[in-house]
């Protein structure tokens, strides 16, 4: 009895303390992805006010974002939104007196619950949640008919609140995953197709969308950022696009449809679709699966090298882990640190 016990309690510490850890990883990725897209982008001069801009980060907590928009002189004021970690979100780290934090389900607010006016600067980058990506891996808020119905209401839905506070000329920030498959595979096809809509509605909001793949950060995975600048208010309203992304969610939502290949997100679109422009989006998404393979190929390499270099790890005698943690550890920093080739 006491065995089992003691067995649960080391399983629930364990627990914490990777959680605790997953924490701190994710929050410094975040700061290092922000500054990288700064960079990208000259650091946002010409792109904000530069005698003050304020901004909206949905899906905020850890707080990496926020943090690093805090520290520029320019910044205002800073908004963020996050699922309570009591229902599986990340913690929040971040305590600033001109950063007001509103906790909530993005599934259940609606643009009229969001406590941030005007912003210049929009950052969309929440995860569709389930228990194998929540805090501590209990997740109890909205779920989907399947991981695709979430993902895609959960995009729609970032847009449908980022673009109502967004103010004429702001930028609109936001996180994407792609990988292409074989041509003859029906769920590539159909995720194409939403994804040539989707862009096609920013190129025609935003005078620019800027994709930033991270050397450094997720860069084998299939996600990427993409940038939005120059938004244009006065057409979002005159095509009433908030009214099409807000049908969209609730459709996605509440839909019968149970194989996300049927699921028709965003035709409406296709009347402002061009060849050009399909063509343009497409060599943007090959240019980021090759990035992505090349850094996959680098990986590779290292791994190789890595098998054949000895590994030394000193631990002070008053320090003990604990079991698989050190592992889990290492995990985590290999997929975050990509070396140089």
């Amino acid at each position: 009895m006491y065995n089992e016990y003691a067995a649960q309690l080391a399983d629930q510490q364990y627990r914490q303390l990777n959680a605790q850890y997953e924490t701190e990883v994710h929050f410094q990725k975040c700061f290092g992805v922000m500054d990288e897209l700064f960079e990208a982008h000259d650091y946002l001069i010409g792109l904000v006010p530069e005698n003050g801009f304020r901004f909206l980060d949905l899906g905020c907590a850890p707080g990496g974002f926020s943090s690093y928009l805090l520290q520029d002189a320019r910044c205002q004021m800073g908004f963020g939104v996050t699922l309570p970690s009591s229902l599986g979100g990340f913690p929040m780290r971040l305590r600033c007196p001109n950063f007001l934090l509103q906790q909530g389900d993005l599934f259940e607010l609606g643009p009229q619950d969001l406590v941030a006016k005007e912003v210049h600067v929009c950052i969309c980058d929440a995860q569709y949640m389930r228990n194998e990506v929540a805090w501590d891996e209990k997740y109890t808020g909205v779920r989907c008919r399947s991981k695709q119905h979430g993902v895609w209401a959960l995009l729609v839905k970032h847009f449908w609140l980022g673009l109502s506070r967004l103010l004429p000329g702001g930028m609109l920030i936001f996180r994407f995953g792609w990988r292409d498959g074989p041509p003859e595979d029906l769920a590539t096809v159909w995720y194409k197709q939403c994804t040539l809509r989707l862009f096609a509605l920013l190129h025609d909001l935003f005078a620019q969308v800027k994709d930033v793949k991270s050397d450094h950060f997720n860069a084998l995975q299939s996600s990427f950022y993409v940038c939005c600048s120059g938004f244009d208010r006065r057409k979002f309203e005159d095509r009433e696009v908030a009214k099409l992304l807000g049908n969209t969610f609730n459709y996605l939502v509440t839909t019968r449809i149970g194989d996300p290949n049927q699921l028709e997100i965003l035709q409406q679109v296709d009347s402002i679709r061009t060849s050009e422009l399909d063509e343009n989006i497409t060599q943007m998404l090959d240019r980021i699966e090759k990035l992505r393979l090349i850094h996959e190929q680098s990986r590779k390499w290292h791994e190789r090298w890595e098998d054949q270099a000895p590994t030394v790890v000193t631990v002070p005698p008053s320090y003990q882990p604990l079991e698989g943690y050190q592992d889990r550890t290492r995990q985590i920093i290999t997929q975050l640190i990509k070396p140089k080739p």
